[in-house]
């Protein structure tokens, strides 16, 4: 073999030594490159649904707290209507009352005035009774109440009427009412 065949040769083998240490080279980088990016992407996923999990405990609370409210809102709606319902069913009993007691409740609450120049406005259905019993009191004709009666006197009224009576009562009544009906 000559020079050039040795020179050709050893070219030859450093060109291969260079090629398969940039190959190596090329490859670890590449492995570098993937890992990073493997490791960019993993932690990118981990953010991502830890986002995702927080929003969802975010939105998962809320509803908790939704329904909550709307609980507590038809417990509410409930109370309120069995404190009506008891209220409506208190009116008719007292609107149904005989003619005899609402003439002494009249005659009770004239003697609780103790004044003689009243006038009587009582429901229309209270009229025969009332004018049979000889209340010392002016009946009003012309002027009716719905339910229960008024004593006016001059430029006051003293208000008898069973559904004002319950109206001003229903906040003191009822908390205590739910309290009794619901043990």
């Amino acid at each position: 073999m000559s020079n050039i065949d040795n020179i050709i040769n050893k070219i030859q083998t450093e060109a291969e030594e260079q090629i398969k240490a940039i190959e190596f080279d090329g490859k670890t980088k590449a492995f570098e490159v993937k890992d990073k990016i493997l490791s960019e992407a993993n932690a990118e996923k981990e953010k991502i649904l830890a986002d995702a999990n927080n929003k969802a405990d975010v939105i998962y609370k809320r509803i908790l707290e939704n329904v909550g409210i709307r609980i507590r809102d038809q417990r509410l709606k409930e109370r309120q209507n069995l404190i009506d319902r008891v209220f409506d069913f208190t009116l008719d009993r007292l609107n149904n009352i005989s003619d005899e007691e609402f003439i002494e409740e009249v005659k009770a609450a004239i003697e609780k005035i103790g004044s003689d120049d009243l006038t009587l406005r009582l429901p229309k259905s209270r009229l025969n009774a009332v004018k049979n019993s000889n209340l010392k009191v002016k009946i009003d004709e012309e002027n009716f109440v719905e339910n229960g009666f008024v004593l006016a006197k001059e430029k006051m009224d003293y208000n008898f009427k069973y559904e004002d009576i319950l109206n001003d009562c229903r906040n003191e009544i009822g908390p205590e009412l739910i309290k009794f009906l619901t043990k």
